[in-house]
């Protein structure tokens, strides 16, 4: 089996992958006044596995309930909607350069793949709020590879425009309309991953599919979607849980777990561990997109891996969204 590890080698501006051309801005990837992956707001008390666990089942309810009928959110986003603050910086990654995450043995294990995209979209001009001002950037931004043949997006970044706000002191009434109207991960991530899929100058047809979960879907159906992974985990609120997990998890072995490099630990959605998970700011983005994009995607039977990389400091995550 060949080794894939992936490095950023080809920079690519404005005209790629989707969209007109634009002026965009390089966005710093690991900005060292924030944490790597996630922004957050301190606060006296991180948050706890039982408190985690009870935003996971409300999360688990509201997507059962959309399964089961309950109309969804489901707004349709357009790149025309994204023009309106957001800039893009892409990056294709080809199968032979490197890249330094921890998702190198999980790449290797995913269905066939070809180039990877790095897309990092950023809140950084200016844009017309809900009651029609031009209103000051946010800088918050989303960073992703997006690995269309294996249908996967591995998230790097998550730092939102909501976030950076309340980080400035901005009271919370006075947010909504200091933001764009489209800036939730969820709606981003969905977006581009569709824009991308039917991007006109990028070649999505790839090495041929073998996931039979994808069989007789068209390659530019942004329903194939099939893993949503998250590198490198350091919000502190989300990290907390995990190692409440692992260190739970232990205690039940007698043998002890010594190593949590892929496939490390496996959840079933419906269990306490994957619910808590949920609860976390990283499980946030995947219960809305399993919730606005259920017309997309219908209901999935999800699994979730929680594993380390060579570094057992730092935690990944990898969501399954297999067919129901």
């Amino acid at each position: 089996m060949l080794l894939f590890v992936f490095t950023i080698a080809l920079f690519v501006q404005s005209t790629t992958p989707f969209g007109t051309s634009k002026s965009v801005h390089a966005v710093p990837f690991g900005d060292s006044d924030f944490s790597p992956n996630f922004t957050h707001i301190k606060r006296d008390e991180e948050l706890a596995y039982t408190k985690a666990l009870c935003n996971g089942e409300k999360m688990h309810d509201m997507i059962q309930a959309v399964y089961q009928g309950t109309p969804s959110r489901g707004i349709t986003l357009t790149q025309q909607d994204l023009n309106n603050g957001w800039s893009r910086v892409t990056e294709h990654i080809l199968p032979d350069q490197e890249w330094d995450g921890f998702f190198n043995e999980v790449l290797d294990r995913l269905p066939g793949r070809n180039e990877v995209s790095k897309i990092a979209i950023s809140q950084d001009q200016f844009f017309i709020n809900s009651v029609g001002t031009r209103t000051n950037p946010t800088n918050g931004y989303y960073t992703n590879y997006y690995i269309r043949s294996a249908a996967a997006i591995i998230v790097s970044d998550i730092h939102s425009p909501k976030t950076r706000l309340l980080r400035q002191g901005r009271p919370a009434s006075q947010i909504p309309s200091l933001m764009p109207a489209i800036n939730c991960f969820s709606d981003i991530t969905w977006t581009v991953w569709t824009l991308l899929l039917r991007a006109n100058n990028v070649d999505v047809d790839g090495p041929e599919d073998d996931d039979p979960e994808n069989e007789g879907k068209d390659p530019l159906d942004a329903s194939r979607l099939r893993y949503i992974g998250y590198d490198s985990i350091s919000n502190p609120d989300s990290v907390n849980v995990i190692e409440e997990i692992i260190e739970a998890v232990r205690a039940e072995h007698a043998e002890g777990i010594q190593n949590l490099e892929y496939p490390g630990l496996v959840f079933d959605l419906d269990s306490p561990n994957a619910l808590a998970l949920l609860g976390t700011p990283i499980g946030y983005g995947v219960g809305w997109i399993l919730m606005d994009r259920f017309r997309e995607l219908g209901a999935r039977k999800v699994t979730v891996n929680l594993f380390t990389g060579e570094d057992p400091e730092y935690y990944c995550l990898l969501w399954h969204l297999g067919n129901a």
